[in-house]
């Protein structure tokens, strides 16, 4: 990636400047704040990349399985623990890498999608307001050093954009972007289409430049370092574990009544309202110019956007019908991955056709992102530090229980990462063969399967069957995002029962 030049940086005026420190101030806070949690999903993430680190392959809990949607992840984390012991103190370090390469990305590509109609000193300072308002985002406070690696990809994707941009006059962009997009599947499986969108891109630029359609061999390369990741993984998958698709398709399911599109508007409305209420009213000015017969004013006005940002939003259409189709229970993270450029994108056309209307936007967005942040993540962080070490403490008490006795659980992370002990997971993540049983009104079937895994321990929050015997019970902090504080004051029930013989 190309290197800002000295003069660029001079053109970052005071304004630029402060927003950008405030930004830096406002991750330094969430990053103190979020030091003792680490997301269940995250400890998933450092199992499997200890058992590849200590050379037993793609491994949980011993058994090889694909129950881990980011191989790209887990070799980062071996990778940074090798040079850190500790695997706690090598996943943060990670996180505060991928954060910086993540905020570093959506500068730069935001000030490339308004520089060509924007002043220098405007560009920049429409970029340091995009990074503000992407790290005051509700989703970030929570995900930015939760373990998981929704923010990389994130980043991965302005990185790509931006190289894309510039591919038409270097050859080394171009190549630069095929790669991003041949490693971005391996990192989210969001960016599989991303990356299919971004190679697109780069064919069209590549056969409207004359100068680029003589050099096949550069055309050639692109390819290969496009496809060479994905199809490397896509062979190892079918070698190891018999299966492309990972396990967690078929584990992060809805439940048979519940809409995937209520779902979608609600994750949207509390994290990105921005890209969800500004798609919508640039249809309708759209709409509007076709009522008033002012048809010509509609296409220089899109026209404004660069093909990236374009491509931004068909991305995020093309996932959401995904989710739809699959039936996916649509998490936070899934929509953190494309909504905050999506977010840059729309708001880098206000800024160059509205500038009063992408003012209010961008205050909005900062005041009301502040006070979400301030109002569910603190908060749900805050519980979740305590459950981390409810957690901790469970997982030191199954290290006394004698080796051959199983324990089924569905938080299977940090459970199986610091006990070291067989976990069957009810989750269907690592084991898919509890996937049927996940939605059942009563314990029975799931029961029987559990024992069938050689389960004697249930971690569930009532007694599962007659003759169970509670053996280890805490009560932990409430977790979930609740706009009303006083929900984060509750707390529910975490038992380990010993299953009857």
């Amino acid at each position: 990636m190309t290197a800002p030049t000295s003069s660029s940086v001079t053109r970052i005026q005071p304004l630029a400047w402060l927003l950008l420190a405030l930004s830096t101030a406002w991750c330094a806070i969430w990053f103190v704040h979020a030091m003792g949690y680490w997301e269940d999903d995250a400890w998933i993430h450092l199992e499997f990349a200890r058992s590849f680190a200590s050379g037993h392959g793609f491994a949980f809990n011993g058994r090889v399985v694909y129950g881990d949607t980011s191989p790209l992840w887990v070799g980062l984390l071996a990778g940074f623990h090798a040079v850190t012991p500790d695997w706690m103190a090598a996943g943060k370090t990670l996180s505060v890498v991928a954060a910086v390469f993540a905020l570093m990305g959506a500068f730069f590509f935001s000030r490339s999608l308004v520089s060509e109609k924007l002043s220098p000193v405007q560009s920049a300072t429409f970029a340091a307001a995009m990074v503000l308002v992407m790290v005051t985002n509700p989703y970030f406070g929570y995900w930015a050093f939760s373990g998981m690696e929704a923010l990389s990809a994130t980043g991965l994707a302005c990185w790509g954009l931006l190289a894309a941009k510039r591919a038409e006059s270097s050859p080394a962009q171009f190549l630069v972007a095929c790669a991003i997009a041949g490693v971005a599947p391996l990192l989210r499986p969001e960016m599989t289409i991303f990356s299919a969108l971004l190679m697109l891109l780069l064919g069209y630029q590549f056969l409207r430049n004359p100068a680029m359609r003589q050099r096949m061999t550069l055309l050639l390369t692109g390819i290969v370092l496009a496809a060479a990741p994905v199809i490397t993984w896509a062979m190892y998958a079918l070698h190891t574990f018999g299966m492309i698709v990972p396990n967690t398709n078929g584990a992060k399911r809805a439940a048979p009544g519940d809409s995937v599109i209520m779902r979608l508007v609600h994750v949207y409305t509390l994290g990105f309202p921005l890209a969800m209420f500004g798609f919508f009213l640039l249809v309708a000015w759209v709409v509007w110019m076709l009522l008033r017969r002012r048809q010509k004013e509609i296409v220089p006005t899109l026209c404004l956007m660069p093909l990236a940002g374009w491509l931004l939003l068909v991305w995020t259409k093309l996932n959401g019908i995904f989710y739809i189709l699959d039936h996916t229970f649509v998490q936070t993270r899934y929509v953190f991955v494309t909504a905050p450029v999506l977010t840059i994108a729309i708001l880098a056309l206000a800024a160059m056709r509205w500038p009063r209307l992408y003012r209010v936007g961008v205050i909005f967005g900062i005041v009301f992102g502040a006070i979400t942040s301030l109002l569910v993540p603190w908060n749900l962080i805050h519980n979740k530090i305590g459950v981390d070490r409810d957690y901790a403490d469970l997982a030191a008490y199954v290290r006394t229980l004698p080796p051959e006795a199983a324990v089924a659980n569905y938080s299977i992370g940090e459970s199986a990462f610091l006990s070291g002990h067989t976990i069957i997971d009810t989750g269907g993540i690592t084991r898919p063969g509890a996937i049927p049983f996940m939605f059942d009104t009563t314990d029975a079937r799931m029961l029987a399967w559990i024992r069938s895994q050689g389960a004697q321990y249930w971690v569930i929050n009532h007694q599962p069957e007659p003759g169970a015997v509670l053996v280890w019970s805490r009560d932990i902090p409430e977790t979930g995002w609740y706009l009303n504080p006083r929900r984060y004051k509750g707390t529910k029930r975490l038992q380990l029962w010993k299953l009857a013989k």
